[in-house]
């Protein structure tokens, strides 16, 4: 069980600065559900209860010395408290927190919401986010106001007025009914500048069930299965934040919403009488949410985070707190056992979701579309060799250096890339300023053009220019938008004339550097020069070592970038690759005040070339037949797909040989440390083995599996 003897830390705070609301919809939580103790809360927010909640805010955050938190005004109808009185509560919460970064939201239906008060929010900075059910049919099938008159004529306008404001403007929430057509739904939404689309499931659980689903029980599956399917043929570039969330869970991302996912409680609630509260859709249940009947005027947040009912409610959001019936199931790790409010019967929490066939349906369907579409776009652009003869994986992982084996498939890699540089150049043409370049490198003679298109910088360049050309944007790890930038054909040209000896490091070209944002730090000239001797050692020991392995990195691993990740443990050393930047390896140079050690550093670029080595080996030949479901890996806290599990598993197989041979070697100083090593990654690769052998792999995955765990029992012998 998790050790809760340490409340979490609140980020979100959320004012329920309105209990009543100018619509009436038939669905909402708050009035139309079991709890009902809205009607014993003042009607509004007061002024002391405004500023009291501000200075425990203030108290809270100097306590946990935090440096960003978000502030969410809600209600009820936020707007009912009027502009005035929230744009003067954001100033007095920056005026308070002059350090900290407070993100500032607004939920509202639009009723209320003018030009004048869009102008006001913008001004303070308080982001609005708004609830529309769709087209007219749509929206007003629930959302009416209390003389069941429609609400969508001045929801719309409301929605036409934020569309103006796109700094103001965070997004769209709507609620899911069966009724309404998704193809309808998708049209009418895409046809909006809207920033983020958000699906919510109507509230349920045991109590009270999902509507209409006695009377037709695969209603909310094939409607889910359905929106999804035009969603991601259709409308990809919609930002659906429910399908966005599981995919990226798919992929090992942790999700960002409540009602998917696993993680910790981040938000405590402020109701208009100044009490402290739980989630409040927790509401569904008719337990209550209040904590303990502490208020910003008799108790500080931080007595608040640490009462029971958030105990209990952050247990629930741990895989161990889950009905045993979601622990064993496969795809716990993207649902999360759902929206906690979901599972809740007469005999408590330990259910699964209400929608648990539906979640289950809907997971499944789109891990299976997104690999599909994988796979055919493997198959569109990459060159594949023909069989993938059993000798050719031997020989790829068995005989380092230039096999025949090796250079086969780094020519399907060229091949691919040289194409894919002639589309870019085609795209990057169309700037006038680029031009120029861009005839100079087309003008290349064949090999010299076939060696440009590997470059790592031109391989992101141009995979970034051709997709924004289709209308997708790439983001960096840090999520900013990464432009497609025709004008570096002007460096693409010049890298074409300069010399391409290996190894190139800390080469200045954004494009080795725009993927990771601003995220990671790169070393200075100054530092690079000053630990050329610990490279210089570096490269030697792996020479020693086995000296096709510098072949082998010569080939494939042109780009050395010495880095510093400032959010790492410092007690570690960083390095990493990325397959957007195929051939750069990215390894920590400085450790504290000096610089690491020769075997750390030749351990780095071992390590980010192996992963090079597999990547370009996937670019020709699948390894597994679908990424899914994850698998628990003894090198991550978290769980991971199927492929993430075979990569660390190809590159401590080679790790664990470089240790044994500095465990073996009298001439250097690491013995004692080699054995600490091979100690540490036998034990992980054998958990690692066990966990990767029910995974779905491919054959060439199978054997490439065998030929590692055959590896590994030799240098254990």
């Amino acid at each position: 069980m998790s050790d809760f003897s340490e409340a979490p830390v609140i980020r979100c705070f959320l004012l329920k600065v309105a209990s009543r609301c100018n619509i009436n919809c038939d669905y909402c939580y708050m009035y139309n559900h079991l709890d009902q103790s809205w009607k014993s809360q003042p009607k509004l927010m007061s002024e002391a209860t405004l500023l009291a909640a501000a200075a425990r805010i203030q108290e809270y955050v100097q306590q946990q010395q935090l440096d960003h938190i978000v502030v969410v005004y809600h209600g009820g109808e936020p707007l009912l408290l009027g502009t005035d009185r929230l744009v003067a509560h954001a100033a007095l919460l920056k005026e308070l927190l002059p350090t900290v970064q407070v993100d500032f939201s607004l939920q509202t239906n639009g009723v209320l919401l003018r030009e004048a008060d869009v102008l006001a929010f913008q001004k303070h900075g308080i982001q609005v986010s708004l609830s529309l059910d769709g087209p007219a049919a749509a929206h007003d099938r629930h959302r009416l106001d209390h003389k069941g008159r429609s609400s969508f004529a001045v929801t719309e306008q409301a929605l036409h007025l934020l569309e103006r404001y796109p700094d103001v403007f965070s997004g769209v929430i709507a609620v899911v009914d069966v009724a309404n057509d998704p193809a309808e739904l998708l049209e009418y939404f895409a046809s909006h500048a809207i920033p983020q689309l958000d699906f919510l499931l109507p509230d349920a659980n045991y109590l009270t069930l999902p509507p209409g689903r006695d009377t037709d029980p695969d209603s909310y599956s094939r409607w889910l299965t359905t929106c999804f399917d035009v969603w991601f043929d259709q409308y990809p570039h919609l930002k659906l934040r429910t399908f966005d969330t599981i995919l990226a869970s798919l992929m090992g991302i942790p999700s960002e919403t409540d009602g998917l996912g696993l993680g910790d409680i981040s938000l405590l609630i402020v109701e208009t009488d100044g009490s402290y509260h739980d989630l409040d859709v927790l509401k569904i249940t008719g337990q209550g949410t209040g904590l303990a009947g502490q208020s910003v005027y008799s108790a500080p947040l931080q007595m608040a985070a640490a009462s029971e009912p958030v105990r209990a409610h952050r247990q629930r959001l741990r895989k161990e707190g889950l009905s045993a019936q979601c622990q064993r199931c496969a795809v716990v790790d993207v649902c999360g056992g759902g929206a906690v409010a979901h599972r809740y019967s007469a005999e408590g929490y330990a259910n699964p979701s209400i929608y648990c066939t539906e979640l289950k349906q809907l997971i499944t369907h789109a891990d299976a579309r997104a690999t599909e579409q994988l796979r055919a776009e493997l198959d569109q652009h990459q060159p594949k060799l023909p069989g993938l003869a059993p000798a050719l994986i031997d020989q790829f992982e068995q005989v380092p250096g230039a096999s025949s084996a090796f250079l086969a498939v780094m020519a399907a890699f060229e091949a691919q890339q040289v194409n894919s540089l002639a589309r870019a150049l085609i795209i990057a043409a169309q700037e006038p300023a680029a031009r120029e370049f861009v005839a100079s490198i087309q003008a290349l003679p064949p090999e010299r053009l076939q060696r440009l298109a590997i470059q790592p910088s031109l391989v992101a360049w141009a995979d970034v220019l051709q997709k924004s050309a289709a209308g997708i944007t790439v983001h960096s790890i840090n999520g900013e938008p990464i432009a497609p930038s025709p004008q570096y054909a002007r460096q693409a040209a010049s890298l074409a004339e300069q010399d391409m000896s290996w190894p190139r490091i800390q080469r200045e070209d954004a494009w080795l550097r725009l993927p990771f944002g601003d995220k990671i730090l790169f070393e200075n000239a100054v530092t690079v020069t000053a630990g050329e001797t610990v490279m210089a050692d570096a490269l030697t020991l792996i020479a020693r070592w086995k000296a096709p392995f510098l072949e082998e990195m010569q080939l494939i691993s042109p780009e050395v970038q010495f880095i510093r990740d400032p959010s790492a443990d410092p007690g570690k050393t960083v390095s990493f690759s990325d397959n957007s930047v195929p051939g750069a390896l990215y390894v920590q140079l400085t450790y504290g005040t000096g610089f690491v050690e020769a075997c750390d550093l030749a351990d780095s670029l071992i390590h980010e070339h192996r992963h090079q080595k597999l990547y370009l080996l996937q670019r020709v030949c699948d390894i597994v037949h679908a990424d899914f479901p994850l698998v628990v890996s003894p090198w991550r806290e978290e769980l991971r797909p199927p492929t993430g599990l075979f990569h660390a598993l190809f590159v401590f197989v080679e790790l664990l040989d470089f240790w044994s041979f500095l465990k073996n070697d009298s001439a250097s100083n690491w013995q004692q440390r080699a054995y600490r090593e091979c100690e540490r990654i036998g034990g992980q690769l054998q958990t690692g083995f066990t966990a990767v052998a029910d995974c779905n792999l491919t054959e060439a995955g199978r054997q490439l599996l065998g030929l590692l765990h055959r590896r590994y029992q030799l240098l254990l012998a």
